[in-house]
C-alpha cells in the first residue's frame, strides 16, 4: 500500500527522470526521490547521461544522514550489477533505507528482478508498479532496445489532405507551414539521428539539421543516409553540414566513396543486401545504430524507404503533419504497395493524439501491425 506522499513523491521522480531526456541512452531515463522517516522530501536525483552516476546514488547523497530509516521512490527498479557504476541495491542497502517504491521493473536481463530480490533479502520492503504505464512510455525507447536491439524509429511525413507528399513534378516546398517546420527542428534536437534515403538527397539536397536560435553547430543530430549504389547526384549539404553523417550501403560499395570519406565526420557503413534486393538490410543497420547509441531516430524520407520500413515492420511510432491543399491522383504517394489487400491487415495506431501546428493538423501515435 503506498501512501499519498509516496505518490507525489512518484510524480516528482518521473519530472527528474525526463530531465535526463536525449543524454543517458543505451540507459534509462530515471529518477528518484528519498523521504525521510517522517515521509517528508529529504534529497532527490537523476541520471544524467550514460556513464554517470545513478538517480539513486545521486537522490542518497543528496538526502545525507536523512535517508537512514527513510524511503526511497525510485521510477525504475535499482540496478544491481556491476557496470560503468556499482550496484544501486549495495548503495541504497548502506544507506539504511527501509523501504522502496519502484515504478516498473527493469527487463534488463541483469537485473529483471534481481535488484528488488536483493532489497528485499537485506530486510527492505519493496513496493512496485506505482505508475508504471508512465514510466513505460517515458523509457519506451529504451524497453524497444532491451527488447530488440534496434533503435526506435519515428516517421515523420508531411502529407496533403488527399496523402500526396509533393506535386507531380516532385516539388513538396512547402507542404507544411512553417510552424509545422519549427516544430520539426525540435523533433530533431531531440533524436539521435535523422535517416533518408539517397533518392531523397539527390532530389532536394536537404540539411536535415537542426537550424533553432539556441542549437550549436556541435550538438547536432547523426544524419544517416540509406543508399544501395552510393549515388548521391550534386548534392553535397547533408555531407558538409556540422556533424555526425553516416552513409550506410552495400558491401561492396563503399570502396567507390572515397571522396565522402575523406570529408569530416562522414563514415561509411556497409552491411549485408536484404534477400533477392540491392538494398540493405535495415535490420543491421537498426542495431548498429543502437549500438552506436543512437537510440531513436527520426526518419525524414521519400516513399521507398518508409516503405521498406513499414513493410519490415520497423516504424515505430509515427508523426504526421496534415496540410490544407489537394494535389490529386498526379502528387506523390507516401507509401508504395505494403501488400495490405484487406481493411483487417492496415496498419493501424495506438495511444494517438491529434493537434493543431499553425494551418496543419499533426497526428502522432505509436504503430500497430496486427490486431491481438
Amino acid at each position: 500500500m503506498v501512501s499519498k506522499a509516496e505518490i507525489n513523491a512518484m510524480k516528482k521522480a518521473l519530472k527528474l527522470a525526463i530531465l535526463g531526456g536525449g543524454s543517458t541512452f543505451p540507459n534509462p531515463m530515471v529518477g528518484a526521490v528519498i523521504l525521510d522517516r517522517d515521509g517528508n522530501h529529504a534529497g532527490d536525483g537523476f541520471h544524467r547521461e550514460c556513464g554517470a552516476p545513478h538517480a539513486e546514488v545521486i537522490a542518497i547523497a543528496s538526502a545525507g544522514d536523512a535517508a537512514s530509516g527513510g524511503t526511497m521512490v525510485v521510477t525504475l527498479e535499482p540496478c544491481c550489477h556491476h557496470g560503468r557504476t556499482g550496484p544501486c541495491t549495495d548503495a541504497i542497502i548502506s544507506a539504511g533505507i527501509k523501504r522502496v517504491v519502484i515504478a516498473m521493473t527493469d527487463p534488463d536481463p541483469r537485473v529483471n528482478g534481481e535488484g528488488i530480490k536483493q532489497l528485499e533479502s537485506a530486510g527492505i520492503e519493496v513496493e512496485t508498479d506505482l505508475l508504471a504505464a508512465s514510466v513505460r512510455e517515458l523509457n519506451r525507447v529504451y524497453l524497444h532496445y532491451i527488447e530488440t536491439g534496434r533503435s526506435w524509429v519515428t516517421l515523420k511525413i508531411a502529407l496533403s489532405l488527399d496523402g500526396r507528399t509533393a506535386a507531380a513534378d516532385g516539388s513538396s516546398r512547402w507542404i507544411s507551414c512553417e510552424q509545422s517546420r519549427r516544430r520539426v527542428q525540435r523533433m530533431r534536437a531531440s533524436v539521435g539521428a535523422v535517416l533518408t534515403g539517397a533518392g531523397t538527397v539527390r532530389a532536394d539536397d536537404p540539411e536535415l539539421t537542426v537550424r533553432l536560435p539556441d542549437s550549436r553547430p556541435w550538438s547536432q543530430p547523426a544524419r544517416v543516409v540509406v543508399s544501395s549504389t552510393g549515388d548521391f547526384g550534386d548534392s553535397w549539404k547533408i555531407f558538409r553540414n556540422p556533424g555526425r553523417v553516416i552513409i550506410a550501403v552495400p558491401e561492396g560499395v563503399g570502396a567507390r566513396l572515397t571522396e565522402y570519406k575523406d570529408l569530416p565526420g562522414v563514415e561509411v557503413w556497409e552491411f549485408p543486401a536484404d534477400s533477392g534486393s540491392r538494398s540493405i538490410s535495415l535490420v543491421s543497420l537498426l542495431k548498429r545504430t543502437a549500438a552506436e547509441g543512437l537510440g531513436e531516430i527520426l526518419c525524414e524520407a521519400g516513399s521507398d524507404l518508409s516503405t521498406r520500413l513499414l513493410r519490415d515492420e520497423l516504424v515505430d511510432s509515427v508523426s504526421i503533419f496534415t496540410a490544407p491543399m489537394i494535389l490529386g491522383s498526379e502528387g506523390r504517394p507516401a507509401f508504395e504497395l505494403l501488400g495490405i489487400d484487406s481493411i483487417e491487415k492496415a496498419i493501424r495506431l495506438d495511444n494517438v493524439s491529434s493537434s493543431r501546428s499553425g494551418s496543419d493538423f499533426l497526428t502522432e501515435g505509436s504503430i500497430v501491425y496486427r490486431a491481438d
